[in-house]
């Protein structure tokens, strides 16, 4: 039996602009989790920079998770914030698609 760990982080740690426009093409495993986030694929972090496009916030998750022994983050809108990772402002996000 093999068992994966997975790290919960509440969206606010990725921005709205990551999460519209590099989540969809993320280059690794990357699943929607409908209106709710993502399960992401920690993949190594070896050379993974801001020069490859990937975001910041997305590189520090992924270098906590392996810190932690995770193979999979979920990004869940009511997942828990962590004080080390930094937090995006969603509310004007949420605001547009609601208009």
């Amino acid at each position: 039996m093999e068992i994966a760990k997975m790290m919960v982080l509440g969206t606010v740690h990725m921005s709205p602009k990551t999460a519209k426009e590099w989540i969809p093409n993320c280059p690794w495993a990357c699943y929607d989790k409908g209106d709710y986030g993502w399960f992401m694929y920690v993949c190594d972090d070896v050379g993974i920079t801001e020069d490859d496009g990937v975001p910041a916030e997305i590189r520090s998750a992924i270098h906590v998770a392996k810190r932690e022994g995770c193979d999979w983050i979920m990004w869940d809108c009511d997942g828990p914030q962590v004080e080390e990772l930094p937090d995006y402002d969603w509310s004007a996000a949420t605001a547009m698609v609601l208009s």
